[in-house]
C-alpha cells in the first residue's frame, strides 16, 4: 500500500465500496497525477483530500477522477488556561443510544459540512452518517464526551468532544436553529473546555466553513485565532 493514502475502514463499509484519504501535499506537483492513476487502479472510488490551495486546473483534467471542491475551511484554534464554568442546563449524555432530538441535531450539523456539500452523496445516506456517527460518540468509540444543552427536558444543542496527546478537538458541534443567539453556543464552548482542560488538554483545534461568517465571528469573539483557509476536496472516480 502507497503510504501516500490510506483506506478508512468506517467510510468503505458505510459506502461498500473504497473509500480513501490522500495524505498532505501529495496532488501538488506533477506527480499528483501518477497518484490518482495508482488509486483508481486500486478501485478506490471517493477519496478525500485537503490542500492549502486551490488545486491546479491542469490536474482536475485528468481522466481518472472528477473533484469537488467541498467546502473552504477555516482552522482554528485557542490556548487553553484554567476553565471552570459550566451551566446549569449543560450535562454529559449519559445514556447508551442518542436520543431523537440528539440525532437531529447531528445531522443538523452534517448538512452543514462537506457530506452536506457533496453533490454526490444524497441527503439520507448524510443524515445516515451522523446518525452512525453520533451513536458511536455516545458510546465512546468516536468521542471521549458528548455535552448537551437541555430546555425543558429537550436537548437543543450538543458537542463532542475528541481529547488526545494534549489536544482537544469539537468535531461535532450544533445548536437548533430557533435557539440560536441565546448565549447557547458560549455555554457550550465553555463547558467543553472546562472539561478538556481536566483532561490536560492545553490545546483546542477546531474549524468551520469560510462561508459561515456568522459562526466564525463567534469563535473570534471567544478567543479562537483564525488560522489560513484549507481547501476540503472530494475525488471521485470517473
Amino acid at each position: 500500500m502507497s503510504e501516500q493514502f490510506e483506506i478508512i475502514s468506517w467510510d468503505t463499509d458505510f459506502f461498500n465500496f473504497n473509500v480513501a484519504r490522500l495524505k498532505a501535499d501529495t496532488l501538488k506537483d506533477r506527480k499528483g497525477l501518477t497518484l490518482l492513476e495508482e488509486i483508481y487502479n486500486e478501485d478506490i472510488k471517493l477519496a478525500y483530500y485537503v490542500s492549502e490551495n486551490p488545486l491546479s486546473e491542469s490536474l482536475k483534467e485528468n481522466p481518472f477522477y472528477k473533484f469537488y471542491l467541498v467546502m473552504t475551511r477555516i482552522p482554528i484554534v485557542k490556548q487553553l488556561n484554567e476553565v471552570n464554568d459550566f451551566h446549569r442546563n449543560i450535562s454529559f449524555y449519559s445514556d447508551d443510544y442518542p436520543d431523537e432530538d440528539l440525532i437531529k441535531l447531528a445531522q443538523l450539523a452534517g448538512a452543514q459540512g462537506r457530506f452536506g456539500n457533496d453533490p454526490n452523496i444524497t441527503k439520507e445516506q448524510c443524515d445516515e452518517i451522523f446518525e452512525n456517527y453520533i451513536i458511536n460518540s455516545v458510546n465512546k468509540k468516536m468521542a471521549t464526551e458528548v455535552l448537551v444543552y437541555r430546555e425543558n427536558e429537550r436537548i437543543i444543542g450538543f458537542s463532542t468532544l475528541k481529547v488526545g496527546n494534549g489536544i482537544g478537538y469539537a468535531p461535532l458541534f450544533a445548536v437548533a436553529r430557533e435557539y440560536e443567539g441565546k448565549g447557547i453556543s458560549f455555554a457550550l464552548m465553555r463547558a467543553a473546555e472546562s472539561v478538556m482542560f481536566s483532561k490536560g488538554v492545553t490545546k483546542v483545534l477546531s474549524g468551520t466553513q469560510n462561508l459561515n461568517k456568522k459562526a466564525l465571528a463567534i469563535y473570534k469573539r471567544y478567543g479562537f485565532e483564525l488560522k489560513e483557509p484549507e481547501y476540503v476536496y472530494h475525488l471521485w472516480q470517473k
